[in-house]
């Protein structure tokens, strides 16, 4: 479960207590006749001790909300799983040479290491009957061994289709015998802030746990940020109570259909304080073909680069509003060229939806069907226009080892004589595409590549890894090595 420091002061509403207190006799205030005669005094009444308060009686809606959360409880768990995962991880043992000096004279080349077992527990949705199961990648990230507990007690391993660290997002298979219950997707455009929202999985290892909200917002973006963060963010937030081990659970809505995946939680102390956030299911319904094709979610290459419009720009480019995307250049022979689009045009909205900033921009084009054209709406000299664009590169197999333009070969010691290289690690630049980012920034064919984000590229298989992890539309940093000298310089992202 992914965390952010935001707080959020929450109002928690308890039942009204009757009070059992025997009641208080108050006495008459009627004056008695001046003139009457002495009466003897009447027997005082005498209370029953034992005398109850009459139970208050719910309304009528009341109860019809609480059985309808009965039936959205029997509806859903049969298809909410519980995920449990298991990490070998080897963690290196500094001892009093490594510590003090930086080497073991005694053993050198053999640091001690200590080997442990790292387990996480999450959630997840069963999408087909024949056992595929949609959770989210930061879940399974990483695990050595994947197993599955079904509603009926039934446990299976599982192995991992498609995982996208990008978007947060992926697909399991399980295999058991016969059909599997499987979700209801709904339809998470149609969601209203204020409705009912209903979130089922594993928190804290208690499994298929409900619990009730509403629909708080929709279109949270650039929530997180930093290492590990999905590039895609587009959340539903709720107030239902998400904690870690719901991640990759459903949050339903009155009916019992999946609106959306739990997610995240923004919070100071690591426990939910009504702040949670869920990938729209409208998302992860045209994220899972890619997941099963591919392996990772594809994006549609659109070829152009962007900055945002703040209002100082957008007052000196006469525009009638003061946000939007400026497109500062364009790829030569890419979608966006072919479709007419122009450097200094601004675009403002992407298949009908409001475009304000580059983040938006890029869950825009996520969001997209990588198959259709999209049509983009530009201001341009004081005129609004609409062009159709067919995406250049429709699945992310046409390409194989090409990225940001960069196609590479394994690096070796053989490799490394034949090129003239100063170093045999990583990979070496093959060739660079014209008009792409790579090029633009001075890459050359012959560089040598030795990481992506500070994290080592282990050959081709390395290379293949990395690549997928990082979107071509985010900013990358790369260590690249050019005769005696190497330095770290910044890919930029193409839309």
């Amino acid at each position: 479960m992914r965390t952010a420091p935001l707080i959020l002061c929450l109002s928690l509403f308890a039942p009204l207590a009757l009070s059992s207190q025997a009641p208080v006799a108050v006495p008459d205030p009627t004056p008695a006749p001046a003139a009457a005669a002495p009466t003897p005094s009447p027997a005082p009444t005498t209370l029953s001790p034992t005398a109850a308060p009459t139970p208050l009686a719910p309304s009528r809606s009341l109860l019809a909300a609480s059985d309808d959360f009965t039936h959205v409880a029997e509806r859903v768990n049969p298809w909410v799983v519980n995920i449990s995962t298991t990490q070998v991880v080897r963690q290196r043992i500094a001892d009093f040479w490594d510590a003090f000096y930086g080497f073991d004279p005694f053993n050198p080349g053999t640091p001690g290491t200590r080997t442990f077992i790292r387990r996480s527990l999450g959630s997840g949705i069963v999408y087909s009957a024949d056992g595929l199961i949609v959770t989210n990648a930061h879940v399974v990230s990483g695990a050595d061994e994947i197993t599955v507990g079904l509603y009926d007690g039934r446990q299976a391993k599982a192995q991992v289709i498609g995982e996208d660290d990008n978007v947060d997002l992926a697909l399991l298979k399980i295999s058991v015998p016969g059909p599997l219950p499987y979700a209801d997707l709904g339809d998470s455009d149609a969601v209203k802030v204020g409705q009912w929202a209903i979130a089922i999985g594993d928190p804290f290892g208690f499994d298929h746990s409900l619990t009730v909200g509403v629909i708080s917002a929709k279109e949270r973006s650039d929530i997180f940020t930093g290492q590990g963060a999905a590039k895609y963010q587009n959340y539903i937030q709720t107030d239902a109570s998400i904690n870690h081990g719901n991640s990759g659970g459903p949050l339903c809505d009155i009916q019992g259909r999946v609106i959306g995946m739990n997610t995240a939680i923004s919070t100071p102390n690591d426990g939910s304080i009504g702040i949670g956030f869920a990938i729209p299911i409208n998302f992860v319904k045209r994220s899972i073909p890619d997941l099963e094709r591919e392996g990772r979610v594809v994006a549609p290459k659109l070829g152009f680069f962007t900055q945002d419009v703040d209002a100082r720009l957008a007052r000196a480019l006469g525009l009638p509003q003061t946000d939007g995307v400026l497109i500062t250049d364009i790829a030569t022979g890419g979608a966006a060229d072919k479709a007419g689009l122009r450097r200094g045009d601004v675009l403002t909205a992407l298949n009908g939806r409001h475009v304000g900033d580059t983040g938006q921009l890029r869950t825009r084009i996520y969001g997209a069907d990588p198959n259709a054209p999209l049509t983009l709406s530009v201001w341009r000299q004081g005129r609004a226009l609409n062009l159709k664009v067919t995406p250049s590169e429709l699945q992310a197999s046409e390409h194989p080892g090409t990225w940001h333009g960069i196609t590479v070969e394994a690096n070796s010691p053989q490799v490394a004589a034949r090129r003239g290289l100063t170093v045999s690690q990583g990979v070496v630049v093959d060739s660079v595409a014209p008009s792409s980012s790579a090029e633009r920034i001075g890459i050359r064919p012959g560089d040598t590549l030795l990481e992506i984000n500070q994290q080592a590229i282990q050959g081709l298989a390395g290379w293949r890894k990395l690549t997928n992890m990082v979107d071509e539309s985010q900013d990358a940093v790369v260590l690249l090595v050019r005769g005696q000298q190497s330095a770290y310089i910044v890919l930029p992202g193409e839309q």
